[in-house]
C-alpha cells in the first residue's frame, strides 16, 4: 500500500515485505497491529538514489581517465611560483653521456651507481658531472662506487649528512647494507627535511626486484623470465627510521617526515608513491635487470620554498 508520506499504519500485506524485514514488520505480517510509524522508502526513490550514485561514479571515472590521458600526452602540471626545480637521476652505470641533454633546473641530484661494469668510469663521470650547468649539485654514493676515490674526486658535491641548497634542507645517506652503519645514519635523519637522498629505497617502497635474474634479463625483458625469484630488497632499517618520524608527526599534529625521498638502486621499481606525507620517488634511469642502457629520462620536480609545502612532479 503506497502512502504519500511513506509511512504505514495498521496491518500490512505479507507479500509486500521481505523475510529479512525488522521484527515490528514481521509482527505486521502476522496480522498484528503496528503502533509505530515506520518510514519505508518507495521503490521509485530507491531507483533514483541508485541512478544518482551511478552518475557520480561515471563522472569520477571520466575525470580519472582524462588525467591519465594528459599524463600520457606529456601534459605538465602548473609550475609553482616560488620553488626550486630539482632534476634527479640515478643508476646511470657509465651511460651518463647517453642523456641527450639534461633539463634546466636549480639542483641536480644523482642518487648513486654512476659506476658501470667496466670500472673505468670515474674520471669521465666526474668531468661530465662538473660540466652540467646547475647552481647546486649533489651526489650520493651507490653500491657500485667503491673506496674513497669517488668522495675525493667529487669533493663538495659528494653528500653524506645534512646540507642546504638554497632554501632546501637536505640529508644524504651513502649506500650501506642493513647493519650498524645504516642504523647510525638513519637515526640522524633530521625532522622537517625537504629532501632525503639515499641510494637504496626503504623496504616495500618501490623496491620490488627481480632478485635472481639480474644478470640474465635483457633491456626489454618485461616481465622477468618465468621461474625466477622476485622480492623486496629495500632497507628495513631505513623504513623503521621513517616510520618513527611518521608516528611522531601524527602525535605532534605537524609534518616531521621528509617532504620528498629520492633514491634508485632497484631499476625495476622506478615510479612514485606517496605515504605518510612523503613523496617517494625511485628515479632509476637504467633498464630492468643488469644495466645495459638508459631506459628512462630524468625526473623533474618543483619543491615550493614559500612555506606551503607543495611538491609538483613536472616530468618523469
Amino acid at each position: 500500500m503506497d502512502h504519500p508520506d511513506r509511512s504505514v499504519r495498521g496491518p500490512v500485506v505479507a507479500a509486500a515485505l521481505p523475510a529479512s524485514a525488522p521484527r515490528a514488520l514481521r509482527r505486521c505480517r502476522a496480522g498484528a497491529f503496528c503502533t509505530k510509524r515506520l518510514h519505508l522508502p518507495s521503490a521509485a526513490s530507491g531507483v533514483a538514489v541508485f541512478a544518482a550514485t551511478g552518475r557520480r561514479v561515471a563522472r569520477r571515472r571520466a575525470r580519472r581517465a582524462a588525467t591519465v590521458r594528459e599524463e600520457a600526452q606529456g601534459a605538465a602540471p602548473a609550475e609553482l611560483s616560488h620553488a626550486t626545480r630539482v632534476v634527479a637521476i640515478s643508476d646511470t652505470h657509465g651511460f651518463h653521456r647517453r642523456f641527450p641533454r639534461l633539463p634546466e633546473g636549480d639542483l641536480l641530484i644523482h642518487c648513486g651507481d654512476a659506476q658501470g661494469n667496466s670500472g673505468s668510469d670515474l674520471a669521465d663521470f666526474v668531468e661530465w658531472f662538473r660540466q652540467q650547468d646547475f647552481k647546486h649539485k649533489i651526489f650520493v654514493r651507490g653500491n657500485h662506487e667503491k673506496g674513497r676515490e669517488w668522495k675525493d674526486r667529487l669533493g663538495a658535491v659528494y653528500l653524506r649528512g645534512a646540507t642546504h641548497c638554497g632554501k632546501l634542507k637536505l640529508f644524504g645517506i651513502p649506500y650501506q647494507p642493513d647493519g650498524f652503519m645504516q642504523m647510525a645514519y638513519s637515526k640522524q635523519i633530521p625532522e622537517q627535511l625537504d629532501l632525503l637522498v639515499t641510494h637504496e629505497p626503504p623496504h616495500k617502497m618501490l623496491d620490488y626486484a627481480w632478485a635472481s635474474s639480474r644478470s640474465l634479463c635483457s633491456p626489454t625483458t618485461s616481465p622477468p623470465m618465468e621461474g625466477f625469484r622476485q622480492e623486496h630488497i629495500g632497507s628495513k632499517t631505513l623504513k623503521s627510521a621513517l616510520g618513527r618520524l611518521a608516528h611522531k608527526s601524527r602525535i605532534n599534529k605537524r609534518r616531521l617526515s621528509p617532504r620528498v625521498h629520492l633514491f634508485g638502486h632497484v631499476h625495476e621499481g622506478r615510479g612514485k608513491l606517496e605515504k605518510n606525507g612523503t613523496l617517494f620517488l625511485n628515479v632509476s634511469n637504467a633498464n630492468p635487470g643488469m644495466a645495459r642502457t638508459l631506459q628512462h629520462p630524468c625526473v623533474v620536480l618543483d619543491i615550493a620554498t614559500d612555506g606551503s609545502g607543495d611538491v609538483r612532479v613536472v616530468s618523469m
